[in-house]
């Protein structure tokens, strides 16, 4: 018998069981494929062409990369010296470097008023994003029942806010439930810069730019590195290292791991408690408690008997938005891809966001709306043999391209008839800002948000296991009375995206609800 089972072998069921493991629990991480990763994962698409197969970037907490040690267990991190750059379909790019002052220099042939905003936009950012880190990296309070610990993380972030002074203060409240693209009006009149910082508002959302509520999503995703732009890292042999070292780290504090590990039941006793899991091969394996990985729709309306909640909570469960939007496409190429105005290699090396301006990704967020695709998506690509030539053969690339908008549900037809004209389209649009891309492909891999779902389990296709909007946050994810990773069956606990703060390949969520687990079993 195990102390705790966790389900799924993302990088949050990994961060979790390790953290259960170094308190002295039992832990048990099954893991339905062939490997670990969830996300996080490395596949060649070719001969000599291995390319990150969802998400091409991480952003583990930097508290947990030195808890689990993970540097000495392989994980390399990479950052480039560019940010983001933003070609154009003629004329001159818009890079924007790591260091700001570069970037500003960068910014003042657009705009010389944007050049001196910069700085000043960056360095607001970075000291509102310190608030939201101290509540993305506690637990939500207890609504029913605060505790004396609830009680001092409140006036922690309290504290904090209080210490941001009346302008950034005044910010924060106002741009949380802002659209993006207002967001950017106010700071910025030059439309590259606007676009390219407003895209960082609809990554993996179903929101425009004129969304409200979108730039919210820039300020949560960007709060961990306290970088509006470059809100995570690569690591060198792709994403699937991350996974790696993971796992190496979890395995080390006495995890045991085991794919090909299918679960397809949480058994529930008769007092209403997690009592451990069935896999599709019949076996039963007991535990204490269970953490799902899983997010929370496929965890509560897939794995658990329905007998065993109340209609009222199946119905909120299903009411949880979902609604995925970003598909994926990789390619494996003979040369690097030449894009107009860009002579230095450099300004390629980060994150390359194709949209001429807000408005075409706002026509391409219209086209989802109504259960369709824009022959122009809006795309963010990154070229990781670039910066780490482990990736592919000498002299040839791989690119790693997000594609949006890509509706889960489309109208009248479905994904397996649309995947390629969705990979079309993509590679259509990329050779617009590139041209001759198209001849040099090698390979390519068409990941629609269907694929998400049916091959790695994301409900929806969403990348974050539920929408990252304003009544799905904080005290509200995944549901209100149930943010403390607690779930309505006993012993039963979530800990991935779809729990607080659910801000991707950060591990929060793991390590959080680890936590929770552990004061729980030695109550």
């Amino acid at each position: 018998m195990f102390d705790v089972i966790v389900i799924g072998a993302g990088h949050n069921g990994l961060v979790a069981a390790s953290v259960l493991a170094k308190a002295g629990l039992k832990t048990l991480v099954l893991e339905r494929s062939d490997r670990v990763g969830g996300c996080a994962r490395t596949t060649e698409l070719a001969p000599g062409f291995r390319c990150p197969t969802l998400a091409h970037a991480a952003a583990i907490d930097p508290a947990i990369v030195r808890a689990l040690a993970l540097e000495r267990h392989g994980l390399r991190i990479i950052r480039p010296e560019a940010d983001v750059c933003a070609p154009p379909l003629d004329g001159r790019p818009l890079t924007l470097w790591h260091d700001p002052t570069r970037a500003s220099a960068e910014i003042r042939s657009w705009s010389a008023k944007d050049a001196e905003q910069y700085p000043t936009f960056l360095d607001s950012f970075a000291r509102i994003s310190g608030v939201l880190r101290g509540v993305l990296g506690s637990a939500p309070p207890s609504i029913d029942d605060p505790t004396a610990g609830d009680l001092i993380e409140l006036l922690k972030t309290g504290r904090q806010f209080r210490a941001l002074g009346k302008a950034d203060a005044y910010r924060l409240i106002r741009w949380m439930p802002m659209a993006v693209a207002d967001l950017a009006a106010e700071w910025f009149e030059s439309e590259p810069l606007r676009a390219t910082l407003a895209a960082g508002g609809v990554l993996g959302s179903f929101l425009g730019p004129w969304s409200a509520g979108s730039a919210a999503v820039l300020l949560l995703l960007g709060a961990g590195e306290g970088q509006p732009i470059a809100n995570s890292w690569f690591a060198k042999g792709g994403t699937g290292a991350v996974a790696d070292a993971l796992a190496a780290a979890a395995r080390e504090a006495g995890v045991e791991i085991r794919t090909g590990a299918d679960v397809t039941q949480i058994d529930v006793g008769a007092d209403g408690g997690a009592t451990g899991v069935t896999l599709a091969s019949g076996e039963h394996i007991t535990a204490r408690a269970v953490a799902s990985n899983l997010d929370p729709k496929r965890t509560l309306l897939g794995l658990v008997d329905p007998i065993h909640l109340a209609p009222e909570l199946v119905r909120r469960v299903q009411n949880i938005r979902a609604h995925g939007a970003l598909a994926k496409v990789n390619y494996a190429v003979s040369s690097l891809p030449t894009f107009t105005g860009v002579s230095d290699t450099a300004a390629l090396s980060g994150r390359i966001r194709l949209a001429r301006d807000i408005d075409a990704i706002e026509r391409a967020f219209d086209a989802a709306k109504y259960g369709g695709f824009a022959e122009a998506p809006w795309i963010e690509l990154t070229i990781p043999s670039l910066t780490d030539t482990f990736l592919s053969p000498a002299g040839r690339h791989v690119v790693s391209a997000y594609v949006q908008y890509a509706p889960y549900h489309l109208r009248g037809t479905t994904w397996d008839a649309e995947r390629d004209r969705l990979g079309d389209a993509a590679t259509r649009t990329i050779a617009r800002y590139a041209p001759g891309f198209e001849s040099s492909i090698v390979a390519r891999e068409v990941i629609t948000p269907l694929d998400l779902e049916r091959t790695y389990g994301l409900t929806g296709g969403h990348i974050f296991h539920g929408e990252l909007a304003l009544d799905q946050l904080f005290v509200t994810r995944p549901l209100l009375g149930f943010a403390r990773y607690a779930t309505p069956v006993r012993n039963l606990y979530m800990c991935g995206s779809g729990a607080h703060p659910g801000t991707g390949l950060d591990a929060r969520a793991g390590a959080l609800s680890a936590k929770e687990i552990i004061k729980s079993l030695r109550k």
